[in-house]
């Protein structure tokens, strides 16, 4: 019971935070979904079903940080011409980071799904 508390805690510190700053700036399904895939990719891929959970939350901080890589990539290298451009900088930089807000998320909350070995 202690865990789901403490869950409760941390997210809610975490959608406070959020609510200040508005909530419209951390979605995007598209970084959401290359997380939330990764992350059950890499869970079936280590192949350990008594630790998939696990596996998945691991999963999930991996592919936050290589999608955030992978947006910084694409930033700097001018694909969509918008290095330089504050405007437009700051709304792609904002979106890389995003994944590996959301890896650290899922990691979280798969903390508390695991098994108690």
């Amino acid at each position: 019971m202690s865990k789901y508390i403490g869950l409760l805690i941390c997210l809610s510190i975490i959608i406070g935070a959020i609510s200040h700053v508005g909530f419209n700036y951390y979605n995007d399904i598209l970084s959401f979904s290359f997380v939330a895939g990764g992350s059950i990719g890499y869970g079936l891929l280590k192949g350990q079903k008594d630790q998939f959970i696990i596996n998945c939350g691991n999963g999930a901080v991996y592919f936050g940080w290589f999608g955030t890589l992978i947006g910084l990539i694409a930033l700097t290298a001018g694909k969509w011409d918008n290095w330089g451009n504050m405007d437009k900088t700051g709304v792609a930089l904002s979106i890389a980071m995003l994944t590996v807000f959301y890896g650290y998320i899922i990691k979280l909350i798969t903390l508390v799904l695991k098994k108690n070995n």
